[in-house]
């Protein structure tokens, strides 16, 4: 397996999410023209997943490495297949997610996921805390098995949410 950094196009974002609790590097690619998705695909040294035929075509006639994919469930598996995944990234800054001890997000999370959730991890970047959830059934029926560390956004942001138990 390669170990690549990996660029999606619009129409794969929530691709996008999902990969990157996978520990693959994921940058999404806002380009409108097929031009600029490849001057940014090579700039960042990317391979670029599309679901569009024109983007795939012109990567092809310039040399450039492009998946072209259906579905989300597909692109998931070839991704699994080709390339190497690493540490669970978050799914908005793709920066690499930390550990982070059950006590330090006491009132950052809701009750019933601090009390049944075993393992937590925290963004660097934007602050969200993640834990491993029920949307991971998805990916697990994709790959057939349990990934390891994963873990669950949460959408929570640094102390802007405060839960109390009632």
């Amino acid at each position: 397996m390669k170990e690549h950094r990996l660029a999606v196009d619009l129409s794969l974002v929530s691709l996008a999410k999902k990969m990157r609790t996978l520990g693959l590097d994921v940058a999404v690619c806002q380009a409108k023209t097929p031009a600029e998705a490849l001057v940014f695909c090579r700039k960042e040294k990317r391979v670029l997943l599309t679901r569009n035929r024109i983007f795939a075509r012109f990567f092809e006639k310039y040399n450039h490495e492009c998946l072209l994919v259906t579905t989300e469930e597909e692109g998931l598996r070839i991704v699994l297949e080709r390339f190497k995944t690493g540490k669970p990234r978050c799914p908005f800054c793709n920066e690499e997610l930390t550990s982070v001890r059950r006590k330090e997000v006491l009132g950052r999370v809701p009750i019933y996921v601090f009390l049944s959730a075993e393992k937590f991890s925290k963004c660097p970047e934007c602050g969200r805390v993640f834990w491993k959830g029920s949307h991971l059934k998805w990916i697990e029926e994709v790959i057939e098995h349990d990934p390891e560390g994963v873990e669950e956004d949460t959408g929570n942001r640094g102390d802007e949410r405060q839960y109390r138990s009632s």
